[in-house]
């Protein structure tokens, strides 16, 4: 067995996947398993990933420091508890509209079930022959009976997987194909990926008229110009995906956990729409509506702001006089 465990990234790792690939195919059956784990975002998830699919092993990985010994002892134990090899499905390789994600199917071991995602197109065998080699080197049949799931949604409880196993196929062979997969796959399931950002859709508050009517026209000399007021304000959030690793962050030697980009700060974003509203409420009472808006004011509105301008001023002439008065008393 070979454990590749690795908080950084490197150049080749295309190159590392296709000389496995042709290493452990040379090898026939008798191949040493290979299981990998990454440590933090810097390191190449997919390519770890990869690298385990191709050397029938396990991959996990962690971005909490304080999760690595918990997982590592998890990683071994599955490692170390494999209690069929080999394995391959016959129906998977006679049927050409059955397609299995795993180039390669990972062993079975005893302290974690063995999961194979994949897609077929119109009808499914119902019976299923499984062949492996046990420990002693025997072989191993077995006739599966598929039962089908009715109230569980699988596709939704294996998308996560789904995703991560495309990505890495997409990372590998850069097919633009497998990336438009992942990135319809994604906003169908709900789930985020590399091709794929979240956006934060904001409806403003609109007059009820406009509302009715849908549309409001720009200019009435240009009619092919239409404003929509329900069109909602569009955000895009912060990627919350791993990434394909950081060779900048490796080179520098960075630990994981450090310089990592951060989320603002509650105080700061806070401070940012306070500042913004004050703005706009300035831009608002010094533009050209408000002067407008003066203009159309009748004359006893006008007498009573000028009083009520005029007794403010009043005042705070006589709170200067009090402090100027008392300073010179004492």
């Amino acid at each position: 067995m070979i454990f590749l465990i690795t908080d950084g990234a490197v150049e080749d790792e295309r190159n590392i996947c296709d000389q496995m690939k042709k290493r452990l195919k040379n090898s026939g059956s008798l191949c040493p398993r290979i299981h990998t784990f990454g440590i933090g975002s810097f390191c190449n998830h997919y390519f770890l990933r990869m690298l385990a699919m191709i050397g029938r092993g396990e991959f996990d990985a962690v971005c909490d420091l304080d999760l690595i010994d918990n997982r590592i002892q998890k990683l071994f134990s599955n490692a170390f508890s494999t209690v069929l090899a080999d394995i391959t499905v016959d129906a998977f390789n006679d049927h050409e509209q059955i397609e299995v994600y795993s180039s390669c199917i990972p062993d079975l071991s005893f302290e974690s079930p063995l999961t194979i995602c994949g897609r077929y197109e119109g009808s499914f065998p119902d019976t299923l022959k499984a062949k492996g080699i046990l420990g002693d080197l025997s072989s191993f049949v077995m006739d599966l009976k598929i039962v089908r799931a009715k109230d569980i949604p699988l596709d939704r409880v294996l998308s996560r997987q789904e995703i991560d196993l495309l990505t890495a196929q997409a990372w590998l062979s850069e097919n633009k194909q497998l990336e438009q997969k992942v990135a319809q796959l994604s906003k169908v399931t709900c789930n985020i990926s590399e091709y794929t950002r979240m956006v934060l859709l904001e409806k403003n508050k609109i007059d009820k008229a406009i509302e009715s009517s849908g549309a409001q026209k720009v200019k009435k000399t240009d009619p092919h110009k239409i404003k929509d007021p329900l069109a909602p304000r569009k955000t895009l959030l912060q990627s919350l995906s791993v990434g394909f690793g950081d060779l900048t962050a490796t080179a520098e030697n960075i630990r994981p956990g450090f310089e990592q980009p951060k989320l603002p700060d509650a105080a700061e974003v806070f401070l940012k729409a306070t500042s913004n509203c004050c703005g706009r409420m300035c831009n608002r009472c010094c533009c050209m509506c408000c002067i407008q808006c003066c203009s159309k004011m009748n004359d006893q509105c006008a007498i009573v702001l000028t009083q009520i301008f005029t007794a403010l001023a009043f005042i705070g002439c006589i709170e200067c006089c009090t402090l100027c008065c008392g300073q010179d008393g004492q």
